[in-house]
């Protein structure tokens, strides 16, 4: 049963005109202990003490060097182990996609490793999240420094300090790529037809909605094309007609069981624009919207 988390969006973070906000968890004290949603990408990093991160209803124990990516509208919160008052102090950097350069996800260093991320924030209930990394030694103080430097550039607020988070930002996330990497915690090529097939799972339940294969690579950390090569590969078309095949097939379904105006139905499969839907129905059937459903019930 779907519950009602407070949502945290980004707009009521982010200062005017900017994409990135960095603080410390005892700074936003009002979400201590608080399930809870947002609309953008964390990465949170836990420096000091210990306690339990509830993610969905699921509970991990949680202590320094723990390092969690967590995507959009994803329930989670920290909170304090069983008769304990400590709730681990956690920095955390919250962005959206578009705050980074996009040649960064276009990188061929990312393109294997990335597959995790896909599989991780696309699908969340198929893979619990517990840390995406556990950090010690110099590991941890390489992280944590980078997570000093984004908080005092943020603090700070000096000339050009947007710049010097991004780039310590991405140098974080490269980081992390390299450590995953090590640690050959990434999902293997041998799964790629996996990768796809979720994705096809989820292009079938949302394909009403607004699906831009650069924001589900994005948000996934995943190159666009490195995913657009790997869809073709798989399906033998390009995702984008991918995803007007399914809008087409849904559309015959209810010309033939509905007497919905055509209109209606082009909207209802995800497409606003009539006249564009009309090229795309005939291209794909050979036939316009009326002259199939005139054939169909003949």
């Amino acid at each position: 049963m779907s519950k009602d988390y407070p949502v945290l969006k980004g707009d009521n973070l982010f200062r005017k005109d900017e994409l990135v906000y960095v603080n410390r968890s005892d700074e936003l004290k009002e979400y201590h202990g608080i399930m809870h949603k947002h609309d953008f990408i964390e990465i949170a990093y836990v420096i000091d003490g210990s306690g339990v991160h509830i993610v969905g209803e699921n509970e991990y124990e949680t202590s320094k060097g723990d390092l969690f990516i967590i995507n959009y509208d994803v329930p989670h919160g920290f909170f304090p182990k069983e008769n304990g008052r400590e709730i681990p102090v956690v920095y955390n950097c919250v962005f959206m996609p578009e705050f980074l350069d996009s040649s960064l996800f276009n990188s061929v260093h990312f393109q294997d490793v990335t597959s995790s991320f896909l599989f991780k924030s696309l699908f969340p209930d198929d893979h619990a999240i517990s840390p995406v990394l556990t950090l010690r030694g110099t590991e941890f103080s390489e992280i944590g420094s980078l997570f000093s430097k984004m908080y005092a550039e943020y603090k700070s607020e000096k000339k050009g300090y947007c710049d010097m988070i991004r780039a310590y930002l991405i140098e974080l996330i490269i980081k992390i790529f390299r450590y995953i990497d090590a640690k050959k915690e990434y999902v293997p090529a041998s799964r790629n037809v996996e990768l796809v097939n979720k994705a096809i799972q989820y292009l079938k339940s949302n394909y009403n909605s607004e699906i831009k294969l650069e924001d589900l690579a994005m948000k996934s950390f995943i190159s666009k094309n490195y995913f657009s090569k790997l869809f073709r590969e798989k399906t033998g078309i390009s995702f984008s007609d991918y995803v007007q095949h399914i809008r087409i097939d849904e559309a015959c379904n209810l010309l033939r069981t509905t007497d919905m105006k055509v209109i209606d139905i082009a909207s209802q499969v995800g497409i606003k624009d009539i006249k564009f839907f009309y090229e795309v129905f005939k291209k794909i059937t050979g036939q316009t919207p009326g002259e199939y459903r005139k054939r169909v019930l003949a």
